[in-house]
């Protein structure tokens, strides 16, 4: 799918959409038209979220974004190299809208990416910013928090929200596969 002209109607896609479950292709050349998808796709994930991967608004590209509060990062064909430690924390998704749930994750990472300029890089990521990299990780191999519960009495629901119920009933063995 060719980027120019998507940032006008890119939405994020919710659970149940085949692009959440499918591996995404690799980033060929970080150009600057990916650059703003990323910046466009900013937009989208402050008001609610801390990160946001392609295949969330609907691309099999392999990068996603995410900011901590320390600005704005790109991380395309990510590659996690070395994971130490486990914690296990609420998560939830902006592709899972009204689900919440402790998953656990490495609490150090060490991982390979290009940056925003297309840059290799390898760094170790600690902590909270370890886990959103984990998290946006697993949306380019098609894996969704909720893949990772591992006790489904443990699932926090928001009131009202349909695909929270879908879910629920999906984890417990009483709904459709999603």
């Amino acid at each position: 799918m060719p980027l120019s002209g998507y940032t006008s109607h890119m939405k994020i896609v919710l659970i149940g959409s085949p692009v959440l479950r499918k591996k995404a292709k690799p980033i060929r050349k970080m150009t600057s038209e990916l650059v703003h998808l990323a910046e466009s796709m900013e937009d989208l994930m402050k008001p609610l979220g801390v990160g946001l991967a392609a295949p969330q608004v609907g691309l099999s590209q392999a990068f996603f974004i995410y900011d901590i509060g320390e600005g704005l990062h790109l991380v395309a064909n990510p590659q996690i190299l070395e994971r130490k430690g486990s914690e296990s924390a609420e998560e939830g998704c902006l592709s899972v809208p009204g689900v919440y749930a402790p998953i656990d994750r490495a609490t150090e990472i060490t991982l390979s990416y290009l940056d925003h300029t297309g840059k290799r890089r390898i760094h170790k990521f600690v902590d909270f910013e370890a886990r959103v990299i984990q998290h946006e990780f697993d949306h380019l191999q098609g894996t969704l928090f909720v893949d990772r519960i591992t006790d489904p009495s443990t699932i926090s629901v928001q009131e009202g929200s349909p695909v929270a119920a879908a879910l629920t009933q999906t984890i417990e063995g009483q709904g459709p596969q999603l």
